[in-house]
């Protein structure tokens, strides 16, 4: 059984911290794969550990650049968070990556027309509100 799977088995079970853990020493251990990086920052975000989650997006970037899901998963938590600003340069960095499913261009593209909307309803309500 792989790193992953044992790692959501215990997740399934409720034991997300011991999941976050085996997920960690296999990083420590030299597994850089970028899906390891991404599935600890989905169990981190799921506990509420939000700097943890970007931490483990960024080394999952940091693995493999071309892949636009890490940004596309920082720019869900930027939306839900109204950063209207950050949420458009991570959707702008998803969008010009290689890899990024269809599914996932597709809601990529709806995200930052709902983010850019945002943006111009707050720079036409605040005075001095920085363009992008």
């Amino acid at each position: 059984m792989s790193w992953l799977e044992q790692a959501r088995e215990l997740a399934a079970q409720g034991q997300v911290g011991s999941a976050i853990d085996l997920l960690e020493r296999a990083v420590a251990m030299g597994e850089e794969d970028a899906e390891l990086c991404k599935e600890i920052a989905r169990m981190c975000l799921g506990i509420n550990e939000v700097r943890a989650f970007a931490n483990w997006c960024h080394e999952a970037i940091r693995i493999n650049p071309a892949d636009g899901e890490p940004y596309l998963m920082m720019a869900r938590e930027l939306v839900a968070k109204r950063r209207w600003v950050e949420a458009a340069e991570t959707l702008e960095h998803a969008l010009r990556c290689a890899v990024l499913p269809q599914s996932m261009l597709v809601e990529a593209n709806e995200l930052l027309a709902r983010v850019e909307i945002e943006v111009s309803h707050l720079q036409q309500h605040r005075p001095g509100f920085s363009n992008l």
